[in-house]
């Protein structure tokens, strides 16, 4: 547990590194997915930095560098898609976090090749035949966006040992999971019917990309963290970490070697925001600062529960949350989330962009005709998802 004047040093760190990662399938001027290798032109995807592949070698992944505030993150997503963007020559980035609906069969969905057999770094691609087999090459093709934030590392050192800045991070992790169904709601970008459900994000909802079953840890502490991870693996439920698909994850150094010694944990990635195709570097800069802001909130929560049953309710929550109907329970906690976050701004000492931000996102929750779900099903109702869809991509 932590001593409540630490946790409110904690929560006042404003200062940090800030990274994007976004993912993009590649098409062709008609809509379809781009059959093409990982264009030359964008360099050897084994050690560019800021450009790769994800699953399939026609999903390109941005990698922006680290920087020091909000600010700085979309110039340069920006500079990077452009050099994207020139390189792809009579192909685009589909900025949908829906694949296109005209898609070759399952089997035929390129793999991203690193290597040739025999090479240590042909591994990456028999993992993803190994997830092209377990959970189907589609699902694997929703693409969407991870944000990540380190707090200043010099700050936590003042505060925190080793062993308690680990510790901080996995009982953040926790607390971020437990309310995620606010940015479930709130980043929601990716309507489509599945199986009779509306989803306002397909790629987060129930028929989208997740485990096979629900994975329950122990997440008081780093060592009860590892273990618990380490017993799920052994179990064969996941074959290792980089097969829990949660939607914010701690991440570090040496985590795989599963010994709370070793690890080295300096950073919190969520995972859930869509490709929002209503801006053209595929997110609104003011959800970077509610993210942002919602980091901070949840700091101050560590010393609460995150248990079997609550990991449970948690995950029930955020596919309530994913689907364009909501109940009225559902909008009575996001709303419940919104009201934390104006109360905790009161005090916070944040630029007022925060509060512009968050007031643009309660705006959203308030007139539904402006979330960016309900925008894009009648956007597609006056043409068509692909020709929206490819239309945003060109531009």
């Amino acid at each position: 547990m932590f001593q409540h004047v630490v946790l409110k040093q904690l929560q006042n760190i404003a200062d940090g590194k800030f990274g994007l990662e976004r993912e993009n399938l590649r098409v062709t001027a008609s809509g379809r997915l781009a059959m093409t290798p990982h264009p030359k032109s964008l360099g050897d995807k084994c050690c560019n930095p800021e450009i790769t592949t994800d699953f399939s070698e026609s999903q390109i992944e941005i990698v922006s560098p680290a920087v020091s505030s909000v600010e700085a993150l979309l110039p340069e997503i920006s500079r990077i898609n452009a050099k994207v963007k020139k390189g792809l020559e009579d192909e685009y980035l589909w900025m949908q976090s829906v694949p296109p609906c005209h898609l070759p069969p399952e089997d035929k969905i390129p793999l991203a090749q690193f290597g040739v057999p025999g090479d240590v770094i042909y591994e990456k691609t028999e993992y993803r035949m190994y997830l092209a087999a377990k959970y189907g090459s589609y699902k694997q093709l929703y693409s969407g966006i991870h944000f990540n934030f380190s707090f200043d590392e010099d700050q936590l050192n003042e505060l925190l040992s080793l062993e308690q800045r680990n510790d901080f991070y996995i009982r953040l992790m926790a607390q971020a999971l437990k309310y995620r169904y606010f940015l479930t709601f709130a980043l929601a970008a990716s309507p489509k019917t599945i199986n009779g459900t509306t989803y306002r994000s397909a790629r987060l909802g129930k028929e989208g990309y997740h485990n096979t079953q629900p994975i329950l840890l122990d997440y008081s502490d780093t060592a009860s963290y590892l273990c618990s991870l380490k017993k799920v693996i052994d179990s064969g439920v996941i074959e290792g970490s980089r097969e829990l698909y949660e939607l914010v994850r701690a991440k570090g150094t040496n985590m795989d070697e599963f010994n709370s010694l070793k690890a080295e944990i300096n950073r919190i990635e969520l995972r859930l925001p869509d490709l929002n195709p209503f801006y053209p570097d595929g997110i609104n800069p003011a959800d970077l600062y509610v993210m942002h802001l919602y980091i901070k909130w949840c700091s101050g929560l560590i010393n609460d529960s995150y248990t079997d049953e609550e990991q449970l309710i948690a995950s029930q929550l955020s596919f309530e949350a994913s689907e364009l109907d909501l109940t009225v329970a559902v909008e009575h906690k996001i709303k419940a989330i919104f009201d934390a976050l104006f109360v905790y701004l009161e005090n916070a000492g944040l630029p007022s962009i925060y509060h512009q931000s968050l007031l643009e996102a309660y705006d959203r929750f308030l007139y539904p005709k402006k979330r960016y779900a309900e925008k894009l099903l009648h956007a597609y109702s006056e043409s068509s998802f692909e020709q929206f869809n490819l239309e945003h991509s060109i531009k």
